[in-house]
């Protein structure tokens, strides 16, 4: 029996699944009462035959041996797969009392977790259990895989920095590292690896739909399209899984290829799979994109009801990666005082500083920052944290933010510039007379920051109509925990907006120089004379090439921002007044809008 069990095992840790599952049932017919051979059993059904019969087979491994914490394990595991998550969660619960330091169990609590949209609870569990002996490499996947869903994309990077020196890990883990390469910025790494050879037949689907979908994330459609129509419909497909990730490249490449109707039909039948709410939080927010394009605002906003309900609020304001983003900056004990000063900077620096391009989110930021880099003169970053690590780094050092700027002396400025720049160089190549651009949209709220590192720095501040940013916000499914939190309802977008605004008004009046504001409006009913300002602003001489930005968007390639599908366009004003359509929805929040509105010169 022995070297039947060791062949068995030996085809489910090559992916054969089919193998794995054909010897496993001879062998039960010859020991059918032998515990562990019904354990391989209900594994090999699990991987290859019927869900619910491994379910059946466990449940009754668990009733006759309550006391083996890995029946327990593999019963969730098996109740996960077929949408039982709250019966997963107690055979986990279950399996964990058994065996505490287990990161395989921890493992699996956060997989839970991750299906059920709780990013920031699946990110603790599984970094949990990576820290803990007897890890394996496919829990790092996982583990990256959660915090790339919660914004935390350094700590991502980290855990899967050496991938390419480890042994082979499951064929699902490798589609999930291959997808999420591409995410994390390294195409290239990404499609190698989901081209690779797959025995898996449904797995052998998913990899090519998210080909497909990596391909138009950098903007290659045509690409994307001609490797779409290599792919089983979906209409063909049994598993649910799959076909639902076929739904979603099909929703995404008909989208780009402004066949909104077929898009909006994927993603409805995708939504109607009732898949755990880790797929279905970005494919109602694809709907309603969809419904958006088709004038259907009805529809539109019910979709984005359903998206945002996905978002446990309470988990994602309370985790700690959250309250270290840019929008902690906002909390009140982080506004500046009036009495704070610091040493002037003996000489100017402003050609040598960075140029920072800053916002509301969705007000024009990364439509300016792809202007700026079209020019020889700019290289852009690309939205990456080095503000935010400055921030760290004073908090390493045990200074508090903003408070502490006022005990810093001229030798620091100099330490903090070499943080900035260390961490800028590990996205770019900063080269002698190129100016780097940094364009976050929320780095204005680290603006005495800012004023303290690189004082002579120009800010370009981007202006929208508050009711176009308040509605595209809403329509983006953000990663950042807190944002997306703020961004659950128009209302709490609107209080935000408002926040934003009043710390903006402060924080520049304490620091007016070298401030220039960019109307997005403007910008794109008059490109000629608004660039031709901001050359001014900048120092230019010429700023023909920043017209032709779209060009250069789509040959980078990979653009991190929620915009990167519309700056290869060129220059339109589909989306400015949308929110017209939707006044019935904004109504109810203009009154909070209303002093912000005046401020910025806005009509309703």
């Amino acid at each position: 029996m022995q070297e039947q069990v060791n062949n068995i095992l030996q085809a489910i840790h090559s992916g054969r699944n089919a193998d794995a599952l054909r010897l496993a049932r001879t062998l039960a017919e010859s020991f059918p009462r032998d515990e562990g051979v019904r354990s391989l059993l209900a594994i090999s059904e699990q991987n290859g035959g019927d869900l619910h019969v491994a379910k059946t087979l466990l449940l009754a491994l668990t009733e006759e041996q309550p006391t083996r914490w890995q029946h327990w394990n593999n019963l969730g595991n098996v109740q996960r797969l077929l949408g039982d998550l709250e019966q997963a969660g107690e055979s986990y619960a279950n399996a964990l009392q058994l065996d505490p330091q287990s990161p395989r169990l921890l493992a699996n609590l956060g997989l839970l977790q991750l299906n059920l949209g709780n990013f920031a609870a699946a990110r603790e569990h599984l970094c949990r259990a990576c820290a803990l002996p007897g890890s394996e490499h496919g829990m790092r996947i996982w583990a990256a895989v959660a915090c790339h869903a919660s914004s935390d994309d350094e700590t991502a990077s980290v855990l899967i920095h050496d991938w390419r020196t480890w042994p082979a890990t499951s064929e699902e883990t490798r589609v999930e590292l291959g997808w999420l390469l591409i995410q994390l910025g390294d195409s290239e790494g990404g499609h190698g690896i989901l081209s690779g050879e797959f025995q898996d037949s449904n797995l052998r689907t998913r990899a090519l739909a998210r080909r497909v979908l990596g391909l138009e994330r950098v903007n290659r459609v045509a690409e994307a399209r001609e490797l779409l129509s290599r792919m089983v419909t979906p209409a063909q497909i049994a598993d649910r899984q799959t076909r639902m990730e076929s739904l979603q490249a099909l929703a995404i490449v008909a989208a780009r290829s402004k066949d909104h109707a077929t898009a909006r039909q994927a993603f409805t039948d995708a939504l109607a799979l009732d898949l755990p709410l880790r797929y279905r939080r970005s494919l109602s927010f694809g709907l309603a994109r969809a419904c958006d394009q088709l004038g259907d605002a009805a529809a539109a906003m019910d979709a984005l009801r359903i998206a945002h309900s996905t978002l446990d609020n309470g988990v994602a304001e309370s985790s700690g990666f959250a309250a270290s983003g840019l929008l902690s900056l906002l909390d009140t004990d982080k506004q500046i005082s009036p009495a704070i000063s610091w040493p002037v900077e003996e000489t100017s620096s402003e050609m040598q500083s960075p140029v920072f391009i800053v916002g509301f989110p969705r007000s024009g930021t990364t439509l300016l920052e792809q202007m700026l880099a079209a020019h020889d003169d700019f290289v852009s970053t690309d939205e990456q944290p080095m503000v935010q690590r400055i921030v760290s780094h004073l908090a390493e050092r045990g200074i508090a933010y903003p408070a502490g700027l006022g005990t810093l002396v001229e030798a620091d400025r100099g330490v903090l510039r070499d943080v900035y720049l260390k961490e800028a160089a590990q996205s770019v190549e900063l080269k002698s007379g190129v100016r780097l651009v940094d364009k976050h949209p929320l780095n204005f709220l680290a603006l005495p920051l800012i004023r303290f590192v690189f004082p002579e720095a120009p800010l370009i501040f981007c202006q929208r109509h508050p009711c176009d940013s308040l509605l595209s916000s809403y329509m983006q499914d953000f990663r950042d925990p807190r944002l997306a939190a703020e961004c659950s309802t128009l209302q709490r977008l609107a209080d935000l907006y408002v926040r934003l605004t009043e710390r903006w008004i402060n924080d520049s009046n304490h620091f007016p120089s070298a401030i220039h504001y960019c109307r997005y409006e403007d910008l794109v009913a008059n490109p000629e004379s608004k660039l031709r300002a901001i050359g001014d602003f900048l120092g230019l001489d010429d700023v023909s090439a920043m017209h032709d930005f779209s060009k250069a968007a789509e040959a980078r390639g990979f653009i991190g921002t929620p915009s990167y599908s519309q700056v290869v366009e060129g220059l339109n004003t589909d989306s400015e007044g949308r929110w017209k359509g939707y006044r019935e929805y904004l109504q109810p929040i203009l009154p909070t809008l209303q002093p912000v509105l005046q401020h910025w010169g806005y009509a309703t």
